[in-house]
């Protein structure tokens, strides 16, 4: 297949794609949970591992079914001292075709034994609007729960104020319940503890969707429509930047696991087999500077490109990076360099597969052509406007207005799409406007960019038919193939090419100036 953008630039290859939008939103983690060793136990021998089982209903407009569960570590000498942070895992089960999801955490603000094995809790819950619309008077119900537990006051409720999307607010009064823990409803001896995910990544919640073109306006490999059902993961909310991958770059350097040779960056010891990425000096779309020995962001125009995303970069040099963070941060590496196999086992930095991209896009919204709904504008997506197609809404055409300085790539900073007004004198875009008003492009789940800017690589390799065979669970794509998947449509690419449906190929070595990618971390 070939894609044609608007710089009249076609590259081809395969589509690889799975779409089924979630009836299932997501209910907050406060962090991921890694396993341990049980340190100690009760007077009976028991490990004291309880898992708190129930669901929450949201009164308010539509109801919300919110299955979830809780988990809570007490060591037998722990003297239960207050402020223990106790957090709601789950999933959100939606009955209209607009899906209202929230998160919850709550905060156990007071917590005693009540008797030897029995303890008491009071939190206080922080909702947090995750839809795209305002909700007021919530109040949330506890509807069921486990034997083990009592619930003495099951309703919550965050008064007459509104909360606006991406809004957070605090339950005016509190849930208090209590717990028996003299039989532990998991005797494996095991520690569940919170662990906060990276700053720049979100929570995208496990769960089954339609992966696919479900509108049948795409391209033969977005078909068949089949279902697909992939686990938590953490995604960044946004591409790489060039400062980022110049960071790697000269940390690696350092370390002697790459070469430049004639301003393209080489894995060590390879030759010319596996280049990582272009510097300006061999490829002028480049925004990365290789002057003195050291790797430094370009000024393009004025424009400082040091939060725009990193372009120029082949499939080697995305994996190479995320072996790279994986090791900054003391997490197991995910990728072979020498197979380029990745262990799906390791919980460390990796590219997303195509299923988990997708999945990842459409942010919750079933029968959606983009991530934040069925048409695209130029407020929310940097991409190449057309009148060819009727989702395509305008007004501006061509290029982005504010990024088209004649000087590719016309990419924009990672996440300027916020719904906030933007001014010209804190970005220099190259546009004339002295301000811009901006629609929120990031979608249900907080991930920004995902159409439009640039394609991101994939992990997986890319079939035309991989559809028809596909897995149902965690697909990760064909055994082998010649080229790998790019996902998300790019600053010269036509709206068609920002659906969350569209597949390309796109060969590991090659680096262009509409590509890029971002990281998943799996959910621990």
């Amino acid at each position: 297949m070939g894609l044609v953008f608007g710089d009249s630039q076609a590259i081809s290859g395969g589509v690889d794609m799975r779409n089924r939008i979630l009836a299932l939103t997501v209910v907050l983690f406060s962090g991921g949970v890694c396993l341990a060793p049980c340190p100690s136990t009760d007077l009976n021998g028991d490990c004291l591992v309880n898992f708190l089982d129930f669901h929450l209903t949201a009164s308010q407009g539509n109801l919300l079914d919110l299955h979830t569960m809780a988990s809570q570590w007490l060591d037998s000498g722990e003297n239960d001292a207050e402020g223990d942070m106790l957090t709601l895992l789950g999933r959100v089960d939606i009955q209209t075709d607009e899906p209202n999801s929230f998160a919850v955490e709550f905060v156990v603000v007071d917590k005693r034994r009540v008797s030897r094995s029995v303890f008491e809790y009071e939190c206080e819950v922080i909702l947090t609007n995750l839809s795209t619309t305002a909700f007021e008077n919530v109040e949330l119900v506890m509807v069921g729960w486990p034997d083990n537990m009592t619930i003495i006051d099951p309703h919550v409720t965050f008064g007459d104020a509104q909360i606006g999307p991406g809004e957070s607010a605090a339950s005016i009064d509190t849930s208090t319940f209590t717990v028996d823990r003299s039989r532990p409803i998991n005797p494996v001896e095991i520690i569940w503890d919170f662990v906060t995910p990276p700053e720049d990544m979100v929570l995208v919640p496990g769960g089954t969707f339609q992966m696919g073109d479900n509108f049948n306006e795409g391209y033969s490999d977005e078909l068949p429509v089949h279902t697909v059902t992939v686990d938590s993961f953490y995604m960044g909310k946004h591409e790489i930047t060039n400062q980022q991958y110049c960071q790697y770059l000269n940390s690696v350097l350092s370390q002697g696991l790459i070469t430049v040779t004639s301003g393209v960056v080489y894995k060590a010891g390879s030759g010319t087999s596996y280049p990582y990425c272009d510097t300006h000096s061999a490829d002028t779309d480049s925004q990365v500077d290789y002057p003195g020995g050291v790797f430094s962001v370009r000024t393009k125009s004025g424009r400082d490109m040091s939060n725009d995303p990193m372009v120029q970069v082949s499939w080697y040099g995305a994996v190479a990076y995320c072996n790279w963070r994986s090791q900054q941060e003391g997490k197991e590496q995910c990728y072979n360099l020498s197979t380029w196999n990745c262990d799906f086992n390791k919980k460390g930095y990796r590219l997303a597969t195509e299923a988990e991209w997708e999945y990842a896009a459409r942010g919750g919204l079933a029968d959606r052509r983009f991530p934040s709904g069925n048409d695209i504008y130029h407020t929310q997506a940097n991409y190449y406007s057309s009148t060819n197609y009727s989702y395509d809404k305008g007004p501006t055409r061509g290029y982005h207005p504010l990024w088209n300085d004649e000087i590719r790539p016309y990419t924009s900073p990672v996440g300027f799409f916020d719904g906030t007004m933007k001014y010209k004198t804190d970005y220099q875009w190259p546009g004339s406007a002295t301000s811009y008003q901006t629609t929120s492009g990031a979608n249900n789940y907080g991930l920004y960019d995902m159409a439009g800017n640039v394609f991101e690589l994939c992990y997986d390799w890319s079939s035309d038919s991989y559809y028809t065979s596909s897995p149902t669970n965690n697909p990760t794509g064909p055994p082998s193939g010649t080229s790998r998947v790019l996902r998300g449509g790019s600053w010269n690419g036509d709206a068609r090419y920002s659906r969350s449906a569209v597949r390309i190929g796109h060969g590991p070595s090659l680096r262009s100036r509409y590509v890029g990618f971002r990281l998943v971390l799996d959910f621990q």
